[in-house]
């Protein structure tokens, strides 16, 4: 595929898939002052987990828009349906965000990982009874780069036109690089799902624990268990019912009343009167984030000193119990929070006027002002800009927040003004920078283009050896910590809300509401 109408594909695309996002994110910016953690609901409730019964979920972010499309979700309630049905190689562990083998046996490199073997796990079948096997993988991995759907953009210089199928369980890829990471980029929540050859999205067939009943755009969506799944006594339930709901409110009401058992995406605000309800709370710290993003190609943010100062405006913990209820994660800075190689690698930023006034004045900004660009464009994203704002204010920078609604962000400044904000879910550093800070990279929302940091770029995804790879991933998050152009103060909380009746719903780090979007550990003791 030609390289500049791949990249415009999967702008579009990204850009499609945070459109429709938006809406869906928007409850939690219904800010809390504080709140509790919330509690995890108990599988001893009803001595659980129990068999049969149909769940209903109330979700949000619905509209005529939505899909069954494995391999191309726009908003994350297709996200919750289509894990429903489907499944990848590898995901993402749930705790540590690290790669865990699903469909796949083993994904394992050359010695300059140019080439790549893929051996499936035996006595998969799709929900139609026939075979899972490597035929089906490769015209999966074709289907995505075909279209220029979404997880193309995590699959480096694959060469999947000189693809051999070795035998039914066995396939080698090669690629026209090293690429190191192939392994990170197939566990990202990206779809990289996989279909049976012959795929017709209208008559969706996977390798998931429900199988397709009903599909109404905008409404409704009916899934039953399939007997044929592969681990052994899931899923749990007979039936999965998810429900498309408006707003946040009529979520909660509709809990409340036993019309659903379980709603998702909700804001801090939400946790005490779901508890008060008697029903139970998942609160997720995931490792997805709202960054500021700056243009580093444009004044004042072509100024390194500009950017370290903006960083060290930031009282973080602030921001979280003002944005979030104090239910997100502390970020700093650089993404790649789930990568083995970023706990200790900086110091964690604090927040530090007099250095900010220092900084600014030196380059001569001391009355620096600037627009920032927000939209409900992510969890609490216009409260994150409201926040920033009065926290600079401290050192005598003034920020005019531009509140846009989605399309106005989207079309008009996501990627085009000097200082806007964005949303990303959670990835590895190197399969995050790939998409946002890599020659090429299609969504380079800070304009970087640093030939010291793509060097070490480069050798890192090149290099095979873990603990080699780490060590060159640590010199890229110090790279970008003392360079960079991202702002990431918080990562979101994912909050769930359900009847004391449901279990098997547990915190996961990536930011996709139930279990990541998989649903076979889930279940409901009142078998109805």
């Amino acid at each position: 595929m030609e390289h500049s109408s791949m990249t415009n594909r999967l702008t579009r695309g990204r850009r499609t898939i945070l459109k429709a996002g938006a809406i869906a994110l928007a409850a939690i910016s219904l800010v809390a002052c504080s709140t509790s953690g919330g509690s995890q609901p108990d599988d001893t409730t009803a001595a659980g987990p129990v068999d049969g019964g149909t769940i209903r979920v109330g979700a949000t972010g619905g509209g005529s828009g939505d899909t069954l499309d494995a391999q191309n979700p726009l908003t994350t309630i297709d996200f919750i349906r289509v894990g429903a049905l489907f499944e990848q190689l590898v995901q993402m562990n749930a705790d540590t965000g690290e790669p865990e083998m699903v469909l796949a046996d083993s994904i394992v490199p050359n010695d300059d990982a140019t080439e790549w073997t893929i051996t499936l796990k035996p006595g998969i079948t799709f929900q139609d009874g026939s075979p899972l096997d490597s035929a089906d993988v490769l015209f999966s991995l074709r289907r995505i780069e075909e279209n220029g759907f979404p997880g193309l953009s995590t699959m480096g210089p694959i060469d999947l036109a000189n693809a051999q199928i070795v035998d039914d369980l066995t396939l080698t890829i090669p690629f026209t690089a090293p690429y190191s990471i192939f392994v990170e980029g197939l566990a990202d929540v990206f779809a990289t799902r996989i279909v049976p050859e012959g795929y017709d999205p209208a008559n969706p067939v996977g390798t998931g624990p429900f199988q397709y009943v009903s599909f109404t755009p905008g409404q409704e969506s009916t899934f039953a268990k399939y007997d044929g799944y592969w681990q052994d006594g899931k899923p749990y339930l007979d039936e999965l019912v998810i429900i498309d709901f408006a707003d946040e409110t009529a979520q909660i009401n509709a809990l409340q009343s036993g019309e659903v058992d379980l709603i998702d995406q909700l804001s801090a605000a939400s946790v005490a009167a779901v508890e008060s309800g008697g029903g139970n709370v998942v609160v997720s710290q995931t490792r997805g984030f709202v960054p500021l993003t700056m243009r580093v190609d444009e004044e004042p943010f072509s100024d390194v000193r500009v950017r370290q100062a903006l960083r060290l405006l930031v009282d973080r913990e602030a921001m979280n119990q003002q944005v979030y209820g104090g239910l997100g994660a502390i970020g700093n800075d650089v993404f790649g929070a789930i990568d083995p190689a970023y706990d200790g690698a900086v110091p964690q930023r604090e927040q530090d006027v007099e250095e900010a006034k220092a900084l600014l004045a030196d380059a001569g900004y001391s009355d620096l002002q600037v627009d920032l660009y927000t939209a409900p464009v992510g969890p609490g994203a216009e409260a994150i800009a409201s926040v920033f704002a009065t926290q600079a204010a401290e050192a005598g920078v003034t920020v005019n927040v531009i509140t846009q609604d989605a399309t106005q962000f989207w079309s008009q400044s996501y990627a085009q003004v000097p200082f806007a904000m964005s949303f990303w879910n959670t990835s590895a550093y190197l399969t995050m920078a790939q998409q946002g800070l890599a020659e090429g990279a299609p969504w380079n929302e800070t304009h970087w283009a640093n030939a010291e940091w793509q060097t070490l770029y480069d050798e890192a995804i090149a290099t095979v050896d873990q603990a080699a790879r780490d060590e060159l991933v640590q010199g890229l998050i110090q790279f970008d910590y003392d360079n960079g152009g991202y702002i990431i103060p918080v990562y979101f909380p994912g909050i769930e809300g359900m009847s004391d009746q449901v279990g098997g719903v547990t915190p996961n780090i990536t930011g996709i509401p139930v279990n990541g979007g998989s649903w076979q550990n889930v279940w409901i003791a009142s078998g109805e």
